[in-house]
């Protein structure tokens, strides 16, 4: 290390190097599914980002970085901070998958106007609630979050230091609109259940102009709806489990 950092050489190396990591790891544990939900006490996520970086840096297995100065410290802990969060938000596409597939369910089934508390910050939908929650779990008791910190490990071969041009701007953007695609496919049977379901009602009320079919029609909607939906739940999250995986790229 230079004169830049008024520090001895082997303590500011390690701290250049537990500095560079928290950067690259805050977005990556702040978004991870199920650990970086909202209902997690932020300080029970800083306190397991401070505990992830100290067992990295003490490790043996990073070389510190080479940073002379305090402005080219500034900038490799700026880059650490945008690697971060490219890979953070790829893991969280994972849980906006189902969240985005609950709304549209929601929609379909009659049930878009009862709002819940979310994991997120603003209120969702119920079905999407449910559907973020199940999936935080599914990949918790998989242990989703051991492979993503292993994960981590590894990917500082692949993406060293300082090595933004190596984050894939069309990887990034192919990821979110295949994983809106898979969304809009997990909510697409009851957005056509509803369609046909619609369409009979409008041959009804042809058919028999004085029978009010809204008053059938709506709560039959909404309970045929919740009852496909607690039938097709486990498939559907088998489904998105598998596809979550190929979304996030780089586990």
């Amino acid at each position: 290390m230079g004169s830049g950092l008024p520090l001895p050489d082997d303590l500011s190396a390690w701290i250049v190097l537990f500095m560079t990591i928290i950067a690259r790891l805050s977005f990556i544990i702040f978004l991870m599914p199920g650990i970086g939900e909202q209902v997690i006490p932020a300080r029970a996520r800083a306190f397991l980002l401070i505990g992830i970086a100290l067992a990295m840096t003490t490790s043996g297995i990073f070389p510190a970085p080479k940073a002379s100065s305090l402005p080219d410290l500034f900038g490799l802990i700026v880059t650490e901070v945008f690697i971060g969060f490219a890979l953070g938000a790829m893991l969280r596409i994972t849980i906006w998958m189902l969240t985005i597939a609950g709304t549209v369910i929601a929609q379909a089934i009659g049930l878009a106007q009862f709002l819940a508390p979310a994991l997120e910050h603003e209120a969702q939908t119920l079905t999407a609630n449910l559907l973020s929650m199940a999936g935080a779990a599914v990949l918790l008791s998989a242990n989703f979050h051991v492979e993503v910190i292993v994960s981590l490990i590894r990917l500082y071969g692949d993406i060293p230091l300082d090595a933004l041009s190596l984050i894939s701007g069309p990887m990034l953007a192919q990821s979110f609109f295949s994983a809106f695609g898979f969304a809009m496919l997990l909510a697409w049977p009851f957005v056509a259940i509803n369609l046909l379901y619609n369409i009979c009602l409008g041959f009804i009320n042809k058919a028999l102009p004085s029978l009010m079919v809204a008053f059938v029609g709506a709560p039959f909607m909404v309970g045929a709806g919740t009852m496909l939906l607690a039938l097709s739940i486990a498939g559907l999250l088998i489904a998105w489990k598998d596809r979550a995986m190929q979304v996030v790229g780089w586990m």
